[in-house]
């Protein structure tokens, strides 16, 4: 084996991948993202992070984000801008009684939701369906932050870009109930053996889930008449993303983004089309139980940008891991998946060059 001097020595020299966006994500319209990172109550210290990483590495997939946490931007008329609306650590009560009502028509027209983290935690003491049911469901409690093992369930853009299993330290949530009973796919579980200082909620199901996806937002009340197609857009929620590291690793950016993107192929915002290479999507109804179901009429989008894109920039395939810098939060535990960490083949010569006196 290789002493762990020699590892620490070489740090220096250890690359993970850096901004580059999906390929199997590609969109020449711009999609406009409310980044909305509101606290009322409990505040993480990554959220300036969140909001850096985010802005970031959104030109890489086409994806302007506004950052803001300011309730007065929930009105309709700002609302009808975006293709998404994001959640990132948000608790308590986040909305005014006129932005609930903003918030509650932009889903009825097909916008599509992004949450993230503490997103689950708010409105927890008082769930309110259109939020809690769209992000699809609410934070019960969490054992101390520790190494735990997460484990893919299913492809998915969300999911494509990390390992099969994925070990790295996190706070671990339990839900109140089971988000799959809304129609949600879990995507991401737990496994109980990995961590310790756990208390089973039964309600949530098994496998314990930890992120998922919905074709249609449980939580949209889904009216007749226009304007827009009259049927929910998707929604995507992870629990991970506790810490600032967790941010800075390009694993989990991928893993967030590849979810963020999967929400706009939901054909209800402008900037679907340019998934089908300008051809018009149709829309399928399925709000009330997540199940698709017949066409139910043209393309009709009544919110999100139709700006085009600028070119993205150049991708960073590699970034160098020295002093200062995050850990690696997403290595993979098994040889199935890809790792967030990459070892360059020089590196790798180095290494084999110098590492026979550390070999037994």
């Amino acid at each position: 084996m290789i002493s762990t001097s020699l590892v620490f020595a070489l740090g220096a020299a250890l690359a993970v991948s850096a901004q580059e966006s999906s390929l199997a994500y590609t969109n020449p319209l711009q999609a406009r993202v409310l980044l909305f990172t509101l606290t009322d109550g409990f505040r993480h210290d990554s959220i300036p992070t969140a909001i850096q990483e985010l802005q970031k590495w959104g030109p890489y997939y086409n994806v302007s984000f506004d950052a803001t946490e300011d309730r007065d931007v929930f009105t309709t008329a700002n609302l009808a801008k975006y293709d998404a609306i994001m959640c990132v650590h948000t608790t308590g009560n986040l909305f005014s009684p006129a932005g609930q009502t903003a918030f509650a028509d932009y889903l009825a027209k097909g916008g599509n939701f992004a949450g993230i983290h503490a997103a689950s935690v708010a409105y927890m003491d008082k769930p309110w369906a259109p939020y809690t049911e769209t992000l699809g469901g609410v934070f019960d409690h969490h054992p101390k932050r520790q190494l735990a093992t997460f484990t893919k369930q299913m492809s998915h853009p969300a999911t494509d870009p990390i390992p099969d299993t994925w070990r790295y330290e996190e706070e671990v949530y339990s839900f109140r109930a089971d988000p799959r009973k809304l129609g949600a796919k879990v995507i991401i579980s737990v496994d109980p053996t990995s961590y310790t200082g756990d208390s089973p909620v039964p309600a949530q199901g098994d496998p314990h889930p930890i992120a998922w996806v919905q074709e249609y937002a449980a939580g949209a009340v889904i009216r007749d008449g226009g304007p827009g197609p009259g049927v929910a857009g998707r929604s995507f929620y992870s629990s991970l993303g506790h810490m600032n590291q967790t941010w800075q690793d390009p694993t989990f950016m991928k893993h967030v983004m590849g979810g963020l993107t999967w929400t706009f192929g939901s054909n209800t915002t402008w900037v679907a089309s340019g998934l089908y290479g300008g051809a018009q999507p149709t829309v399928r109804s399925g709000a009330t139980n997540n199940s698709t179901t017949a066409a139910v009429l043209a393309w009709t989008p009544a919110v999100g940008s139709n700006a085009t894109a600028p070119p993205p920039p150049p991708s960073k395939a590699t970034e160098t891991v020295g002093a200062g810098s995050p850990e690696v939060t997403g290595t993979s535990s098994n040889t199935s998946g890809a790792s967030s960490l990459r070892i360059g083949a020089g590196v790798w010569a180095a290494m084999l060059a110098i590492s026979g006196a550390f070999i037994f």
